[in-house]
């Protein structure tokens, strides 16, 4: 029996949450899914490799330990090494969403 699914709606556009020197290595936005709000998150990856794509010139202690600890809940959570990455922007990106917590 097939169950009608809910109905998404998308972010018009995803927001610029990396460190100043690469705003774009982390998008984020909000969908909303029946009455409740998910938050979308991007991380930018390396074509053809199992780490984000940082900029050359900037440090890597810049982008935290956190994007890396990222990729790996993504992966354990899609059960995967290799998760699909959409094109946004001329970049590669990991995309996933999580319900907003309600206080």
């Amino acid at each position: 029996m097939d169950i009608r699914a809910p109905s998404i709606q998308w972010p018009a556009a995803l927001n610029s949450a990396g460190p100043n020197e690469d705003p774009g290595i982390m998008l984020t936005g909000t969908a909303r899914i029946a009455g409740v709000d998910f938050l979308v998150s991007a991380l930018r990856m390396r074509d053809g490799m199992r780490i984000p794509d940082y900029k050359d010139d900037v440090s890597e202690k810049i982008y935290e330990t956190a994007l890396n600890s990222m990729l790996d809940d993504v992966e354990d959570l899609v059960n995967s090494m290799e998760p699909e990455l959409l094109a946004i922007n001329g970049g590669l990106y990991l995309l996933w969403m999580v319900p907003v917590a309600q206080n």
